[in-house]
């Protein structure tokens, strides 16, 4: 019996409500559809200005890093190549096949529309302002791919659907005891936090919910530790690893709270052990001004080639993205800002691997470390401490070797804990205007 079996012996009740739009009013159709042009336009006119300066071309003898694995692009022979010029809009050089099924196995969150409403108030879709909770979907969907399947999973292994399917479902678009992970939940804890449901997310708010989330849902079996500050103190992360669960200042939104609660499956508090817990960390941050700073960009690029990075939540300006890895100077994405139907509320059972089809891409996208946005969460995902250990070496070598982005220390120093920054960039203490992501 798997971890997954074992924390879940029955399934989770069903939410009442479901996904029956074919039925729902004109106003509401008209309400949702203009919201999804008036969303969609802009962004698609921005894909296509963009597009007016291509990325660089596939080199032989590149490598390419994903999450910590590498991929070599090697030569064609003559037959390949007539093969493969043949194809309409080809590119220099394909993507390696063993890269590309790595890639097309990542799960990928994009905008939904046509789910239940996100009460109390009345959105059914988040186009528009859910790009950075999508993103921070993705980033951690992926840690749990990591985390139960291991790094050498790929969605071509049947014998794992049923582990797999019950991950992806965690994310469906309900506000469900069975989904802990929807953007219901994310957007109710982003009330209390003082964000409004429709209103972005920056680094630091979806580290905290994202915390939040997984420190109530006792089956993840996984501890999460938020780096203030971009420094990592190891006796933090050890009592996060050991148990401890998070000081998360929430406000008193009792009605957003009373909802979050009723869709949160009681579990007894867990006790404080020696064991080391799988852990996530989670490193906001925000390396410049209005761009990213270039004294930074050989900091992030060796992020992708270690074995615990889990992807980068952030962006281009006014628009988040989910890095996973590098190719050169460009960083290879997963884009929210696709939205497609939320998926039909039926039994776990009942779902088949063509329900999940459009929670894969399946055409690698790439953009340049400089295009990006300095606003950031950084994703590390270790499973013992001897991993983090590692890890601490390895943040420290990239320290001495480039501009530092993200620090390690024994123990925080000694102030008091509301001088430690907990805004959305970890800098300043009041956001403005021009630090939004959407």
């Amino acid at each position: 019996m798997t971890m997954l079996e074992r924390d879940e012996q029955k399934e989770l009740p069903q939410p009442q409500n479901s996904n029956h739009h074919s039925t729902a009013p004109l106003k509401e159709k008209l309400f949702v559809n203009s919201s999804y042009l008036a969303a969609e336009i802009p962004l698609k006119l921005g894909h296509f200005v963009s597009n007016l300066w291509p990325s660089s071309a596939l080199k032989v003898n590149d490598t390419i890093w994903l999450l910590g694995r590498s991929y070599s692009i090697t030569p064609l022979d003559p037959l390949q190549r007539e093969l493969f010029e043949a194809q309409k809009d080809h590119q220099e050089v394909p993507w390696p096949t063993d890269f590309y099924e790595d890639f097309t196995s990542r799960l990928w969150m994009t905008y939904r529309h046509h789910y239940p409403p996100i009460r109390p108030s009345s959105h059914q879709t988040d186009i528009g302002w859910g790009c950075m909770l999508r993103s921070g979907q993705s980033l951690l969907a992926n840690t749990f791919l990591l985390h139960f399947l291991g790094r050498s999973w790929r969605r071509s292994d049947q014998s794992t659907w049923k582990e797999y399917s019950r991950i992806a479902h965690w994310f469906l678009d309900e506000l469900s005891p069975r989904a802990p992970f929807s953007i219901h939940r994310i957007a109710l804890l982003g009330k209390q936090l003082g964000k409004n449901i429709g209103e972005w997310f920056g680094p630091s708010t979806i580290s905290q919910v994202i915390q939040a989330l997984v420190s109530d849902f006792a089956p993840a079996n996984l501890s999460v530790y938020v780096a203030s500050d971009s420094m990592i103190y190891r006796e933090e992360v050890y009592q996060a690893a050991a148990g401890k669960r998070p000081a998360i200042y929430f406000s008193h939104d009792r009605e957003a709270k009373a909802l979050y609660d009723a869709s949160t499956v009681p579990t007894p508090k867990a006790a404080q052990t020696d064991i080391f817990k799988p852990l996530l960390i989670l490193v906001p941050l925000r390396l410049g001004i209005d761009s990213l700073h270039p004294t930074y960009h050989g900091a992030l690029k060796a992020c992708f080639e270690m074995p615990y990075c889990v992807g980068i939540a952030g962006g281009r300006p006014n628009s988040s993205l989910y890095f996973m890895g590098l190719v050169a100077d460009e960083l290879i994405y997963l884009d929210p800002h696709y939205s497609r139907p939320a998926l039909e509320t039926k039994s776990l059972s009942e779902y088949t691997p063509e329900d999940f089809n459009s929670y894969h891409c399946p055409i690698p996208r790439k953009i340049h470390i400089s295009q990006i946005d300095p606003s950031m969460l950084v994703g590390f995902y270790c499973r013992n401490r001897n991993e983090f250990d590692q890890l601490c070496l390895q943040l420290t070598k990239i320290s001495k070797e480039n501009s530092a982005i993200v620090s390690v220390e024994q123990r925080a120093p000694a102030y008091d804990e509301d001088v430690r920054s907990e805004n959305d960039f970890g800098i300043v203490s009041d956001e403005s205007e021009n630090d939004d992501f959407e």
